[in-house]
């Protein structure tokens, strides 16, 4: 039998209605999900790869029930969160959490380190005092700092002992599942390898399950068991880490790889783009434009995610590249 999934997304749809252009002009709109479905087993993490505009972030806001999506599902732990009442939803957040981006907008500068790591236990409610000071001397001590620092102001730490403080906010509630919305992007590249280091002991020790947004292949290939690979708004691969960066099947994802620097091999400049028209709203695939290996099929057709090289992996390409 397979193992049930902590996180199960199902065919989520979200688009934003943009600003008029012209007084009485109708509203456009930007998709910004269109389709999207996968499910994260618990201790597996999870990447989700992709470059500005893909879709990650909105992504990241409704796995966590902060926007709802216009059509779609999103289970925890095969209860659906957009079926709950506000009660409920709001224990069902003890089991989740996200780390933001930038550790120095994310932290109150005006509070103490003990206030802002205890902040979600103060919105769940039910601890004492006692008992979140306790809970914060253990979360500071899981990621690396003392118990005393919880004394400190955000400005006293450096962009990776903030990154950390931010981490053990997010580990206090003890959650089963964390969100990581491009969690080293703004630390020095040293300093990253420590946060990361850190992520990949707490999902070995605590068995914290993270979702992994990035657009850095490195980083996700640091943490992640599987990873997809997003472009505008659609998964167009999906599978293990390891093989997906080895041998990409989507040209998109063989793009990333191509790009990602190494010191075993010359990073590969992209293609120019093709010379190929776009393909109609709705019809064939988005990448066409941008692929050096399209053919008439992609623009007429839209592909869907099959079964490339064996059963491990998807991808979403009427001509993979493996």
């Amino acid at each position: 039998m397979s193992e049930a999934p902590l996180l199960d997304i199902v065919d989520l749809f979200k688009a934003y209605r943009l600003h008029r252009p012209r007084p009485f002009a109708p509203h456009r709109v930007r998709p910004a999900l269109n389709g999207v479905s996968f499910s994260i087993i618990a201790g597996r993490s999870f990447g989700i790869v992709g470059e500005s505009g893909s879709g990650k972030s909105t992504l990241a806001r409704i796995a966590l029930a902060l926007d709802k999506p216009d059509a779609g599902v999103v289970r925890l732990e095969g209860r659906s969160l957009f079926d709950l009442g506000r009660r409920e939803l709001r224990a069902a957040r003890a089991h989740m959490q996200l780390i933001f981006q930038d550790p120095y907008g994310s932290l109150d500068p005006r509070r103490r380190v003990e206030r802002i790591v205890a902040e979600p236990l103060a919105a769940l409610g039910g601890a004492s005092r006692a008992e979140r000071r306790r809970r914060v001397a253990d979360s500071l001590e899981a990621v690396g700092l003392r118990a005393s620092d919880a004394a400190k102001y955000p400005h006293e730490f450096s962009g990776g002992q903030r990154q950390r403080v931010a981490i053990a906010r997010a580990l206090i509630t003890r959650p089963k599942l964390v969100v990581a919305d491009e969690p080293v992007s703004a630390l020095d590249v040293s300093v990253q390898a420590q946060a990361l280091n850190l992520m990949s002991d707490l999902q070995r020790d605590a068995g914290v399950t993270f979702l992994l947004i990035s657009h850095d292949l490195a980083v996700v290939a640091h943490i992640c068991e599987t990873t997809a690979v997003m472009f505008r708004g659609r998964i167009v691969e999906i599978g293990p880490t390891a093989e997906l960066f080895a041998s990409p099947a989507h040209p998109y994802a063989r793009e990333l790889v191509d790009a990602t620097p190494r010191l075993d091999r010359s990073t590969t400049v992209a293609p120019p783009l093709n010379a190929t028209p776009a393909p109609a709203s709705g019809a064939g695939c988005a990448y066409a434009p941008r692929c050096r290996y399209a053919r008439p099929r992609c623009l007429a057709e839209r592909p869907e995610l099959t079964a490339v090289a064996g059963e491990t992996r998807r991808a979403a390409c009427h001509f993979p590249l493996v």
